[in-house]
């Protein structure tokens, strides 16, 4: 063996017979302050007795560094997080339908789903979601008497939190008695009720938009005649259609003009129904009563009601 490898040994047995007594008399800690690292046994033999000094991770410079783990944890952009679950809170949410008015919207007579129904299933698909409908409409209500609904506590909860208001009303303040008379030619006998029902309206309008958040949307529909029609009209004689045609263009006029003033949608169905010229035969959209709409003419008004709607909404 070589004189200076020899010398090397002997140093190196020297230095941890020194570390071993160290060791004993002062206990690890102190000995290694006393030593330094070249000279303590854990330094140069690692002791069996340590796990982590056997262990493969404690001497490799990765130990030191990042865990993967930490690339996981990195912020996101802010508010992206929050926003899309807004959107995905927005989607989920209801597409929620109002219906007020008379036995029109009601289904009165039809035994169908209503134009209400179908309208708020047609927007309710286009939005990615499902329809929340609540069909207020009663049969036999006239303007004062939906007023009187609008009072409700629980009617206005429901109209505040739509997204769609679907109104029909009107036709029932009129007395159905005198349409055929002679007398009433020139829509006479109808001038007292046109006029008073003009303030009605325009309440009935202004308090559903006070209470709609400005993203709803309100649609009023006219009629396609107050009263009979069709086939069941016809046996009432000409006089009867005549003067029913005319007070149902003037009612539709003044439903039109109040409706607007106060920022909701007026779509016809008088047109749908009759045509420009108002004589054509409807009975195929009636039910046998002649004064309402069957499954096939809630379907025509829905269809058009739905028509408006996309134009506001595309």
């Amino acid at each position: 063996m070589p004189a200076h490898a020899a010398q090397t040994v002997g140093y190196t047995t020297a230095g941890l017979l020194i570390a071993a007594t160290l060791l004993l008399v002062v206990g690890p800690d102190r000995a290694s302050a006393l030593v330094g690292p070249a000279a303590s046994p854990s330094a140069a033999a690692p002791s069996a007795a340590s796990p982590s000094a056997a262990s493969p991770s404690a001497a490799s410079p990765s130990a030191a560094s990042p865990s993967p783990v930490a690339d996981s944890t990195t912020p996101s952009k802010p508010g992206s997080s929050s926003a899309s679950a807004s959107a995905s809170a927005k989607k989920a949410a209801p597409y929620r339908v109002v219906g007020l008015g008379d036995s029109v919207p009601a289904g009165n007579a039809c035994g169908c789903t209503t134009y209400v129904d179908l309208v708020g299933r047609q927007a309710a698909n286009r939005q990615g979601t499902t329809a929340d409908v609540s069909n207020l409409a009663q049969g036999g209500l006239t303007t004062p008497g939906l007023l009187d609904q609008l009072k409700d506590g629980s009617v206005k909860k429901k109209i505040a939190a739509a997204d769609l208001v679907i109104i029909t009303i009107g036709a029932n303040d009129f007395d159905t008695g005198s349409v055929g008379s002679s007398s009433c030619a020139g829509l006479y006998c109808f001038q007292s009720t046109l006029k008073q029902q003009k303030s009605q309206l325009d309440e009935v309008f202004d308090r559903v938009e006070g209470l709609l958040d400005p993203d709803a949307t309100v649609l009023v529909t006219g009629y396609w005649n107050v009263f009979l029609d069709g086939d069941v009209a016809a046996t009432r004689g000409a006089g009867y259609v005549r003067n029913s045609v005319a007070l149902t263009r003037a009612e539709n006029d003044q439903i039109e003009a109040t409706a607007e003033q106060n920022g909701a949608t007026y779509v016809d169905i008088f047109t749908p129904f009759k045509g420009s010229s108002g004589t054509r035969n409807d009975t195929s959209l009636l039910a046998a009563d002649g004064d309402h709409p069957n499954a096939a003419g809630h379907r025509k008004i829905a269809a058009t009601l739905a028509a408006a709607l996309s134009r506001l909404m595309p």
